[in-house]
């Protein structure tokens, strides 16, 4: 009896092709996997491009706000080279127009208030804003007599990666009202002459944008957890709303770039009479 076996049918190239790329992936996988346990996950993620965060210790953090005060110095670190039109030559890019250290019986004022030194339409809109915000609260106070008021004015500037980085911290104690602080950062591409929102400093510095946005809620919620200890204690504290949508990264205006750290700043006293805030250090 004669047996006819069937030949085997010859694997097509579209198949091998698939074949091979799920066993490169396999391997990938298997690589990946391997990795992670040997070398840790960020040499993993640095050798896929993957970025995340920068870590840091809970005291590393901790020092880095605790510090946050002392960078004011009323000057900018200029660290890198840099083309830009400035309207006086003679000056830095970001330096003090307006000063003012004075003390009587009615007010104690403290102020330096800087001005951004380039010839360019929204830079000059926001040294307006500057100007009406702290030298005419200034010039208001001059002329008070009869009031007890302290009023502090300080900056600090800051270029990085043609990045110039602006931040004014300002605190205001009006007779029986309660401290307010103000503060008002202003983050400008030195290269393409425009504004930067905090999204677009993200792409630049290749954080993702995620990653921002669930550390930005995992510290709020954990400030109000503090408060709400507190409040239950008796004491009188400020209280955030963790649903409200200025913790989301669109609507975030005020943040400052120093030594490739992102401070997002949620100076609460913007819009109400308080001194506190919130930094996320990114």
């Amino acid at each position: 009896m004669n047996i006819t076996l069937q030949e085997k049918e010859k694997l097509s190239k579209k198949t091998i092709t698939i074949y091979t790329i799920i066993a490169i992936i396999c391997i990938i996988a298997i690589f990946v996997v391997i990795g992670v346990q040997v070398l840790g996950n960020d040499v993993i993620d640095n050798l896929f491009g993957i970025n995340k965060l920068t870590k840091r210790t809970e005291q590393e953090e901790a020092e880095l706000k605790a510090n946050f005060e002392n960078i004011f110095n009323n000057q900018i670190e200029e660290k890198e080279n840099y083309e830009t039109k400035k309207i006086d030559k003679n000056q830095k890019i970001v330096y003090t127009s307006y000063q003012k250290e004075e003390k009587n019986n009615g007010y104690e004022l403290n102020v330096n208030i800087p001005y951004i030194n380039i010839k360019n339409s929204t830079v000059q809109n926001f040294n307006k804003e500057i100007k009406d915000t702290f030298e005419k609260k200034s010039e208001e106070i001059l002329q008070t007599t009869d009031k007890n008021i302290i009023f502090t004015v300080k900056y600090t500037a800051n270029i990085e990666n043609d990045i110039l980085s602006l931040i004014i911290y300002s605190d205001l104690k009006q007779e029986l009202s309660a401290q307010r602080t103000i503060i008002q950062t202003f983050n400008f591409n030195l290269e393409n002459n425009k504004e930067l929102t905090l999204n677009e400093t993200l792409n630049i510095y290749d954080i993702n944008k995620n990653d921002v946005q669930n550390k930005i809620n995992k510290d709020i919620q954990e400030e109000q957890r503090k408060s709400e200890e507190l409040i239950e204690l008796g004491y009188n504290v400020f209280s955030r709303d963790i649903k409200s949508e200025i913790y989301n990264i669109e609507n975030i205006k005020e943040y400052f770039i120093y030594n490739n750290n992102i401070y997002i700043i949620f100076a609460y006293g913007n819009d109400q009479m308080t001194s506190e805030m919130d930094l996320v250090i990114i």
